[in-house]
């Protein structure tokens, strides 16, 4: 285990007070010649008087006495600071074990997600003539829920991959950025017919993995607001709220009301509540989580039938 703070300055502090008590004897002569006229400094440190050595012992006994007190400060400190990094290491592979469990459950369960869609659309090429409109009913539910646990696993396990250490802080071209999303979203989703309207020329200073899940939460929220039978447009954009860069994703969807706005960030929201709303709680959820591990806030404005606007700030607001 590496030395702690105190401990390292245990042999400072040992070998500065040993250097005080010479220091302080000859300081004690030059006062004795310069104020007191007591002869020349030479004299009093070769052949001093028994009330110069009187004096310059109890000098000597007080540095020493002090050097004790605060050795045996420094020593049971670093026995508490010892005791404190063995329990931060503790905590800290408990924590690895804690995620890396979290990591390889949420896998698991992605898996057996695949599995079950694969079973599901095997089930529905194989027997579909042979089954009943019921049947097909809930048939097709089930692989609705099944899509919709498969989309959240997929943003849990990217929230999980995220660095847990300090955000890095890089220039990021958010443009750029937004159009490696649109790109991957136009290819998962050729039927959609979407127009993304991104700014140009965005440019800010952040952690760039953190930047492109939120962004890529944001588009598929959007997404998930405009019905599939309408043409609708995503805008990206940025303004400058004082000395703060405020960034925002708007839509053409259904939009929400006010009230609704303050639920969208509830990762177990009640969607039997409201049922305009998209039934994906953990998009909103996991960007809201990042935002604010960055500093940064983030707010939904929107009216129903007219569309929303998701805003963040990705570091704190200057004072």
């Amino acid at each position: 285990m590496p030395k702690t703070l105190s401990q390292k300055s245990l042999s400072r502090l040992f070998l500065w007070g040993l250097a005080l008590i010479p220091l302080a004897i000859i300081s004690d002569a030059i006062l004795g010649a310069v104020l007191f006229d007591q002869g020349a400094i030479v004299e009093q440190i070769l052949s001093p008087s028994y009330y110069q050595i009187a004096i310059r012992f109890l000098f000597s006994v007080f540095i020493l006495a002090a050097i004790y007190l605060g050795m045996h400060y420094l020593a049971d400190t670093a026995q508490r600071e010892k005791a404190l990094m063995q329990s931060n290491q503790d905590l800290d592979l408990t924590r690895k074990d804690i995620e890396d469990f979290n990591h390889d459950l949420l896998q698991h369960l992605r898996n057996t997600s695949s599995e079950i869609s694969t079973s599901m659309a095997l089930l529905k090429a194989q027997c579909d003539s042979e089954l009943e409109e019921k049947t097909r009913y809930f048939l097709e539910s089930i692989a609705n829920c099944n899509e919709k646990l498969s989309r959240q696993l997929d943003t849990s396990l990217a929230l999980v991959e995220l660095p847990v250490n300090q955000p890095r802080r890089e220039r990021i071209k958010v443009d750029k950025l937004a159009l490696e999303i649109k790109e991957e979203l136009g290819h998962k989703h050729p039927e959609r017919e979407i127009e993304f309207r991104i700014q140009p020329w965005v440019t800010i200073v952040s952690d760039r993995q953190m930047i492109r899940l939120v962004l890529h939460q944001l588009f598929c929220n959007a997404m998930a607001f405009i019905p599939e039978n309408r043409k609708g447009w995503i805008e990206l954009g940025m303004y400058h709220r004082g000395e703060q860069k405020v960034l925002f994703v708007r839509d053409n969807g259904t939009g929400f009301s006010e009230g609704q706005a303050k639920r969208l960030f509830e990762a177990f929201r009640d969607s039997s509540q409201d049922g305009n709303l998209p039934t994906d709680t953990i998009r909103l959820a996991g960007a809201q989580r990042i935002i604010h591990r960055l500093g940064g806030q983030i707010w939904a404005e929107g009216a129903e039938g007219a569309g929303g606007t998701i805003y963040f700030t990705y570091c704190p607001a200057k004072a």
